[in-house]
């Protein structure tokens, strides 16, 4: 059996760039890679950054970033794959159970309802 590669996310909560952060990347082969972590850079004191390491995903977290520059930056995205972090401010919906959240997995609208007797959302 092969063996299961070594997969490990890092935060960076100052990202500015490869270079501030204390990454030279280099593209090869269609592929990321970072080719050195420089010493005492944010990379380094993390202690979960090596040399050789594939870049492989990156989440971008929206905290800091205007309005502008995130709906900018999600359009850029197109055919790839994208994991998005959602927040809902402020549903009117007078059921707030998870089990009404689970209704729009369910294939029938009737297997909600038989299943988890949700008072609000009878079909």
């Amino acid at each position: 059996m092969a063996e299961e590669e070594d997969t490990r996310e890092v935060l960076f909560p100052d990202w500015e760039g490869p270079d501030k952060t204390g990454l030279t990347i280099e593209q090869t082969g269609g592929e990321i890679y970072v080719k050195e972590v420089k010493g005492e850079s944010p990379a380094a004191r993390s202690g979960k950054v090596y040399e050789g390491d594939q870049i492989v995903g990156a989440t971008i977290y929206f905290d800091n970033m205007s309005s502008e520059e995130t709906a900018e930056l999600l359009k850029t995205l197109n055919r790839h794959k994208v994991g998005l972090k959602l927040q809902n401010k402020g549903d009117k919906s007078p059921c707030y159970s998870p089990k009404c959240w689970l209704r729009i997995f369910l294939r029938t609208r009737q297997d909600f309802s038989d299943r988890y007797g949700c008072q609000h959302h009878r079909f």
